[in-house]
């Protein structure tokens, strides 16, 4: 009864150029260390990460992101999660992403706030975000929510429980300016 054989994460393969010091190096580092020059490659790339820190300021003096602020298993949660941080210099494409994922929050995030994902749906999703743009773009001039209606529809075949869509406006009492609308306006003229 053996258990049934896991796909290798390490799927990735990466190609590289060196000199001949520089493969030297990487072969003797690995012979030290025990270890294979993947092995090595990959240790040094964390070692080097875990010294890369932006550094912003916020209302409590400094905030510091790392990688591992930004990383997350889910492959659309990591590429909105870079496309927010103005220094690692996203391109068009994943600013238009980002655009897109912010108007059609419900079906990305728990709420308005846009702080907290909703891994499942963006698992299922983003392999079609383009599509998905592609459809906004050519539709949001006749039917403005034909996107938001494609992701609905991807998630019921998918059996999972959809958003409300379109997001229903917040009612004028839940603003922030205390919700008393009830006061004739009037009285705040000062004549």
């Amino acid at each position: 009864m053996g258990r049934p054989a896991s796909k290798n994460p390490k799927s990735e393969a990466l190609t590289i150029r060196l000199d001949p010091k520089t493969r030297f190096i990487l072969d003797y580092m690995a012979r030290f260390k025990g270890q294979t020059i993947t092995t090595v490659v990959e240790r040094a790339i964390l070692a080097a990460a875990a010294n890369t820190v932006i550094t912003r300021p916020d209302d409590y003096g400094e905030h510091n992101i790392t990688w591992q602020d930004l990383w997350d298993v889910s492959e659309g949660v990591r590429a909105l999660e870079v496309s927010k941080v103005p220094e690692l210099i996203t391109t068009f494409e994943e600013e238009r992403r980002l655009a897109f994922v912010r108007s059609h929050w419900p079906f990305f995030y728990t709420d308005e706030d846009k702080k907290i994902y909703l891994n499942h749906y963006v698992d299922l999703l983003w392999p079609r975000i383009e599509e998905f743009m592609q459809l906004h773009e050519d539709m949001k001039h006749k039917d403005y929510y034909a996107a938001g209606n494609a992701m609905l529809e991807a998630l019921k075949n998918a059996k999972l429980s959809t958003p409300t869509w379109p997001p229903e406006p917040k009612s004028p009492a839940s603003k922030s300016s205390g919700g008393n609308f009830s006061r004739d306006l009037d009285d705040d003229i000062p004549f």
